[in-house]
């Protein structure tokens, strides 16, 4: 910009500043009078005791000499190379997943196993393209042709492809190593794959999704679900964790909370709700000055989903039985965690089941803790996870240049100028 441009820009940002209702300080006690509410009835998010936010000493949690499960931990990642779209109409994603693993002198030989997945969109009648497995020592790959209802926006497309092949990969790299693992496994993101479990939900109401021509989707979800099952009767913690998220569930339930309660304030109005995403009302909620501490909040679980209208369980859409109960067993229960050095703000999700107990969901959350303090950051199995499965740009450039058949095309518009403009004169 140059200085007129930024002068203005200034001008327009002191004049939002200053119509801001609350300082930092005020919007966070603010934040803490609505996290309180949480207790009230109504909405899908229920607590599991009271409601709670509360800080523990780093050091604190690195002595914590209960933890029943020491060492190793295990963390899930898959790197992808996200979607290659080419003139022909191809799309390719591939998902390379990783098992990595924390603890002084643990074995770390499961780290060297590698599951690839690689997932292709074409609709060339003429193709004949099939799926087919390659193996080359510790690492197996599949190509898999994945079929797709008309979803309309090749954008839809694509994040299709890329969702199948990141899942597909993290969910069989899992059940192929779970008799191999003999502690905490933590994933990288959601316990569930959520986007996978809303093909299905929606697919069952009669939508078109991706779970209405393939089978794709029913076999990602049932891995990760026998997945939990081998964790469950080992008497291991599967716990999830989501550092960054547009959901806003506690959100919709605090609103639907003081609605159904007639909750005002000291004025007499109706509360206001101002954030649009869970993770930034946590963070007010959790927010601490200090650098030796870290702030969390107790459990929490969510009762349903509300979709199409109506309340349904989360797994109600898995095919084949479930070893540990119903649907309502398998719900996601969450707490959130503030990281002190940063700021960032963790979701971290465990099946229902895992947790009913008071003193095992005390202990999961201690050790949850325990990783993090070490790292101030994800647990470490999660970030050795990463590292090693991560696909680099110069990997990605030399993977989009091995199919010759075809021509790499880019979406230029992808920044989204013209996207919406599009999509709109398309529906």
């Amino acid at each position: 910009m140059d200085p007129r441009a930024l002068s203005v820009v200034r001008d327009l940002f002191e004049h939002i500043d200053a119509n801001v209702p609350r300082e930092q300080d005020e919007q966070a006690e603010y934040a803490r009078e609505l996290f309180d509410h949480l207790g009230q009835p109504g909405g899908a998010i229920v607590p599991l005791g009271e409601p709670r936010y509360q800080k523990t000493r780093l050091r604190e949690l690195g002595t914590w000499n209960e933890d029943p499960w020491p060492q190793p931990t295990y963390g899930l990642d898959a790197s992808t190379t996200q979607p290659i779209e080419f003139n022909n109409g191809l799309i390719v994603d591939t998902a390379y997943a990783k098992l990595g693993v924390a603890g002084a002198e643990s074995d770390r030989s499961i780290e060297a196993e590698g599951t690839i997945k690689t997932v292709v969109y074409f609709t060339d009648s003429d193709s004949t393209l099939h799926s087919t497995a390659v193996s080359d020592g510790n690492v197996d790959g599949e190509v898999i042709r994945f079929r797709l209802p008309d979803v309309g926006q090749l954008r839809d497309l694509s994040k299709a492809v890329a969702t199948a092949a990141q899942h597909l990969a993290e969910s069989e790299h899992l059940i192929s190593n779970r008799t191999q693992i003999d502690g905490v496994c933590f994933i990288d993101g959601a316990v569930y794959p959520l986007g996978v479990v809303y093909w299905l939900l929606l697919e069952d109401s009669g939508r078109p999704t991706p779970a209405e021509s393939s089978e794709l989707p029913r076999r990602i979800l049932r891995n990760y679900v026998d997945f939990i099952d081998a964790q469950v009767t080992a008497n291991l913690p599967v716990v999830g964790v989501v550092k960054t998220s547009t959901i806003d569930e506690m959100l919709s339930a605090l609103e639907e909370k003081i609605a159904r309660n007639d909750l005002t304030d000291e004025n007499g109005g109706r509360l206001d709700v101002p954030w649009t995403r869970d993770h930034q009302f946590m963070g007010e909620v959790l927010r601490d000055d200090s650098l030796d501490h870290l702030t969390y909040t107790s459990w929490f679980v969510q009762e349903n989903l509300i979709l199409e209208n109506r309340a349904v369980d989360l797994l109600t859409s898995v095919d084949g039985e479930l070893s540990h109960g119903d649907p309502r067993d398998y719900r996601r229960a969450f707490f959130y965690v503030r990281l002190p050095k940063t700021g960032d703000v963790l979701r971290v999700e465990s099946p229902y089941l895992l947790v009913s107990d008071e003193d095992r969901r005390t202990a999961i959350r201690y050790k949850v803790l325990k990783e993090i303090a070490k790292t101030q950051d994800v647990p470490g199995a999660i970030d050795r996870a990463d590292r090693i499965a991560t696909i680099t740009r110069e990997n990605r450039e030399t993977i989009r240049n091995m199919i010759r058949s075809s021509e790499a095309s880019f979406d230029h518009n992808w920044d989204g100028r013209w996207s919406d403009i599009e999509e709109s004169t398309k529906r």
